[in-house]
């Protein structure tokens, strides 16, 4: 006899799409685009649209890895006439990814020597261990640290820490780090997501600080090049910082404050979340008794450290000192000795630099003992690390990004030179009748809605071109337009598979996903809203070409 469970075909269906619906996306979806082609051989814009929208598409659902498809334009381009070999395959290798690799090996020199959880303990340590006071702590160093190292790296760092002080709170029967679901399963309690959420926020907000601070900010900075190679070096060190730390301030304000109106019961004093966060003597001087032992642990700054510091801030300095447009940088001069234009020297030649020295020179002054030895005995017995280790860095470092930033480059790319942008361009016209600060709010409400549910550096990819040529279209400054479509592209704070940091936090903690999404809500509103007031009227005072359309924007080739 048959048994009883058999499956019908409707079930089998199902359970097939559910386990290969990735296998599924990848077969179908090139041949619902073939329309798009049509009629064949099809011009060189719309293969550039095809190709546009099926790593768009590849990139949302990740049905194969973000960096496989970003190879695509390398395939589909020379054989479609959109673009040589030659030319599609420069887009892999640029400033900016030269860039984004430097930076990325600075960043690593943090983390391997440990400086940056020094810099968590000590901020903890003078701040203090009230909730209000140790939330505030978090998420000042969790912004300052993710202003010159990985959004996911800073989470990282952070879990630990709050896991270690929230086990002291735990222990004196202060609080319950987990809540028991319907299911009988543990999660994450309202206080545990709000110090979680707070250090992947905190994250999300400080890599929008500097050039540096997440790949992001080197995608819509290298895309603007491509597409306006003879503009000014708008998007330099110094006037990025100067118009992105101010409103980042704002936006981990806003943060805070949300977290702790929520979480804390603040401007709430009779609410069930006010009375919660109390915490007694007893307990705050067991979270000072665990930090201190964690500092012991640590020990006193190392060889290590201090070598990283002046290395490190070296580089940090050198960068805002390169072409300050305030006064004469260190590149001016160099361009002026050899008779070159200003844009000669870049970011990536001294990111390349200072991380050359770091692999040249010693972490610690062990290898003074082979001067001082009497003995064979007294010999080191194994070489001395250099300040950046290679196999470790080798190990974990992220070089798939260096090929998803180029498939983006390469899009930009062959966009502008199939005539791809134009066409956008035309359909875009219907905006001319809103208002430049309405077009502006679209904008980011609409990519800050897309980066929720996929890479923050694909969905910069496609729609800060789409943004810069509405602008063009609609005869406003693309600059305004590229800095609103990536700056949005950071904030991803209400689902968990839109950036690796909420997803750290929120397998760590096992956080139910309404939860992050209460977390996540006012940050993600609050954003969208200064963002779009900073952008409006913060962008022209340090950029006042906003206002206008310089001849750069004329002078690009079609």
């Amino acid at each position: 006899m048959p048994p009883d469970d058999v499956l019908e075909s409707k079930e089998k269906a199902k359970l097939f799409f559910t386990a290969h619906w990735k296998g599924f996306v990848c077969l179908i979806v090139p041949i619902i685009l073939i329309p798009l082609v049509t009629p064949f051989p099809g011009e060189k814009h719309q293969w550039c649209a095809y190709t546009l929208c099926l790593m768009g598409i590849y990139w949302v659902t990740e049905c194969i890895p973000l960096a496989i498809t970003a190879f695509l334009p390398v395939m589909i381009f020379p054989m479609t006439g959109v673009a040589t070999t030659n030319e599609t395959c420069r887009a892999y290798i640029n400033d900016s990814i030269m860039m984004f690799l430097g930076s990325i090996m600075l960043a690593y020199a943090v983390e391997q020597c440990g400086l940056h959880k020094r810099l968590a303990y000590c901020a903890i340590k003078a701040i203090g261990y009230s909730h209000y006071k140790l939330l505030l702590a978090m998420c000042i160093v969790t912004t300052f640290v993710s202003l010159w190292i990985s959004n996911t790296a800073t989470t990282t760092m952070m879990v630990p820490i709050n896991f270690a002080i929230l086990k002291v709170f735990e222990d004196q029967k202060i609080l319950n780090m987990f809540d028991t679901n319907a299911e009988g399963e543990k999660v994450a309690s309202d206080l545990t997501t709000c110090y979680f959420c707070a250090a992947t926020f905190s994250a999300t907000i400080g890599g929008i600080g500097t050039l540096v601070g997440t790949a992001t900010n080197l995608v819509f900075k290298g895309l603007f090049m491509t597409a306006y190679p003879t503009a000014p070096e708008y998007l330099s060190f110094p006037l990025f910082s100067a118009f992105s730390i101010p409103m980042m301030i704002l936006l981990e304000a806003s943060t805070y404050l949300y977290l702790t109106i929520v979480y804390f019961g603040f401007l709430r004093p009779n609410s069930a979340a006010a009375k919660a966060a109390q915490i007694t003597e007893k307990a705050k001087e067991a979270a000072r008794n665990a930090i201190e032992e964690d500092c012991k642990r640590i020990g006193t700054i190392t060889f290590w450290e201090i070598m990283v510091v002046l290395l490190f801030g070296g580089a940090m300095i050198c960068f805002f000192c390169r072409s300050p447009q305030v006064f004469p940088g260190w590149g001016d001069k160099i361009a002026a000795h050899f008779g070159v234009e200003s844009k000669f020297v870049r970011d990536s030649a001294l990111a390349m630099l200072v991380t050359f020295l770091m692999f040249l020179l010693p972490s610690t002054l062990t290898f003074f003992q082979n001067w001082k030895a009497k003995f064979h005995e007294d010999l080191p017995k194994s070489r001395v690390s250099s300040v950046l280790d290679w196999p470790e860095l080798r190990a974990h470092m992220p070089f798939s990004y260096m090929f998803l930033l180029g498939g983006g480059f390469a899009l930009s790319m062959a966009a502008k030179s199939s005539g791809l942008n134009e066409k956008i361009g035309n359909y875009l016209q219907g905006l001319k009748v809103l208002p430049n600060f309405i077009n502006l709010l679209l904008i980011i409400i609409v990519v800050v809605f897309v980066t929720n549910f996929a890479s923050n550096v694909a969905v910069c990819n496609v729609f800060a071109p789409i943004a810069m040529q509405l602008a063009k279209e609609i005869n406003q400054n693309p600059l305004w337009y590229d800095i609103a479509a990536g700056f949005a592209a950071s904030y991803c704070f209400m689902i968990p598979v839109g950036t690796p940091g909420n997803l750290i936090v929120q397998s760590a903690v096992n956080m139910p996903m309404q939860k992050m999404i209460k977390a996540g809500f006012g940050p993600t509103v609050s954003t969208v809203i200064i963002s779009w007031l900073c952008i409006y009227f913060w962008g022209p005072v340090i950029w006042p070409d906003l206002h206008q359309m310089p001849k750069w924007i004329k002078d690009a080739k079609p």
